[in-house]
């Protein structure tokens, strides 16, 4: 899917659109988390899975991967116990886990693994008892550091392939 601006859709659809109201209207669209602003191009729009599975491009199945429990449900990143490990970092659906994993610091994912934590957020928060089970066998692994959070975003994105177009990576 491409990316477009106000403008480009202004020019394209013509009378009655114009520029301001496109602009106002892609607003809310992107208030309601079914568009996003580009790094690449701030001035740009595109849709989000959320808006690709609003228009049907991906199945419904694929909302839970990409749609946000309430904030008291989120998933809170430490190192260890205590406030003074809060690395500031949260996570409030599976593919903000899976973004936030690949940038908080390895240690929060080995202290979490270890506790419990991941699997047991995944299977009671999210409902995903498959991943949760996958990531309890992890433990055994004995893998840290860079290894683990490779080994941890690939099960997620076996996950997310999956359920979101019915085959898994290779």
């Amino acid at each position: 899917m491409g990316k477009a601006t106000p403008e480009s859709l202004a020019r394209i659809l013509g009378e009655p659109y114009t520029v301001q109201g496109l602009s106002a209207y892609l607003k809310s669209l992107e208030e309601k988390t079914l568009l996003r602003r580009p790094q690449e191009n701030q001035s740009a729009y595109e849709l989000t899975p959320l808006g690709l599975i609003a228009i049907g491009v991906l199945p419904e199945s694929a909302k839970k991967i990409y749609s946000s429990v309430p904030r008291e449900k989120c998933f809170h990143f430490y190192t260890g116990v205590g406030p003074d490990k809060f690395t500031k970092m949260s996570a409030c659906s599976l593919s903000d886990f899976k973004e936030r994993a690949k940038r908080v610091d390895s240690k929060s994912l080995e202290f979490h693994l270890q506790r419990g934590d991941i699997a047991k957020w995944f299977n009671d928060v999210l409902g995903e008892t498959e991943l949760a089970k996958e990531l309890d066998r992890l433990k055994a692994s004995n893998l840290y550091g860079e290894a683990l959070r490779t080994r941890i975003t690939r099960l997620i994105d076996a996950r997310i392939e999956r359920v979101t177009y019915g085959r898994t990576l290779v």
